[in-house]
């Protein structure tokens, strides 16, 4: 827990750099998001880094609930662990609540990426109609018909695709507990699924 928080407090230090030299996006960003978020998530949630998921336009509902399990430590993969614990730690629940309201308002920005034509259709294929013969129902039942998200389901348009897969696989653990009904469908997933849905995803918009 000490690295953790020693991470944030560095984190916090850097921002007052950040901040004086960050555009005009930065007016009217909570301070939660400018002191522990931007340096990683981007200030408008647009990250760059292909493992930093991005943020803008968000469920504000699903960013609450993934900043309070980090806060209590219920979200127990690596990164959860080394990078989100110790800046949770940090949040008030009205800053959980401001750092989410904001990030949701953002607009995402399409994403880079190219895929064969092939893999996309299977992704997208995958996504609508599911794969009955794995068990697996279609994505966009609760991810919304172009990934928009929706009350208890994320947005998962436009993430990076690296991260997208590491998650899949993540949800086939109990390292997000949360996460039960995801856990079922995920360990059905090949290599091949998990591929073909996150190249499909990134490239929606």
């Amino acid at each position: 827990m000490k690295s953790r928080l020693l991470l944030a407090l560095l984190s916090s230090l850097a921002w007052l750099g950040t901040v004086q030299a960050a555009d005009t996006s930065v007016k009217g960003a909570p301070e939660p998001v400018l002191r522990l978020c931007m340096n990683c998530h981007g200030v408008d949630g647009n990250s760059e880094s292909p493992m930093i998921p991005r943020l803008a336009g968000q469920q504000a509902d699903y960013v609450e609930r993934q900043l309070m399990a980090y806060r209590e430590q219920s979200r127990t993969n690596a990164a959860a662990r080394n990078y989100m614990w110790g800046m949770a730690h940090m949040l008030s629940d009205d800053e959980i609540k401001q750092t989410a309201a904001w990030f949701a308002r953002q607009k995402p920005q399409p994403a880079a990426t190219t895929h064969a034509d092939e893999l996309v259709r299977r992704g997208d294929a995958a996504f609508h109609n599911g794969l009955p013969s794995k068990d697996v129902p279609a994505c966009a039942a609760c991810h919304g018909a172009n990934g928009e998200g929706g009350p208890i389901a994320p947005r998962v348009a436009g993430q990076h695709e690296n991260y997208l897969k590491v998650q899949l696989k993540v949800m086939a653990t109990d390292e997000r507990p949360a996460a039960t009904a995801m856990q079922g469908f995920a360990k059905h997933l090949d290599q091949a699924d998990i591929d073909a849905l996150s190249a499909y995803l990134s490239g929606l918009h």
